[in-house]
């Protein structure tokens, strides 16, 4: 089985992955995201900081296990991706 792995689980990555599931059902896919929460709504943080959004819970639009259920995707946080080595296809991890 191909395995694919997305760095950084944000807006970004987790569109990518999400993405990646509906072109291909037949692939491993692993988000590895080095802070706590995926599919982060960034661009709602200046409301949150004025605090016109109360609670920054309203920001995160997916959990891990809500994107695994839904996308059938590994989801791993607070994992930060150190070094990438191609050859030996490995990332290392803190």
């Amino acid at each position: 089985m191909e395995k694919i792995l997305v760095i950084g689980g944000v807006a970004a990555g987790a569109t990518a992955a999400a993405k990646l599931r509906r072109l291909s059902g037949d692939v491993e896919i692993t988000v590895l995201e080095a802070g706590p929460d995926i599919s982060f709504a960034n661009c709602g943080l200046p409301y949150y900081i004025g605090r016109d959004i109360e609670n920054r819970s309203s920001l995160i639009l997916q959990s891990p296990v809500s994107f695994k259920e839904q996308y059938n995707v590994n989801v791993f946080t607070n994992t930060k991706a150190i070094k990438i080595d191609r050859e030996q296809k490995l990332v290392y991890t803190e």
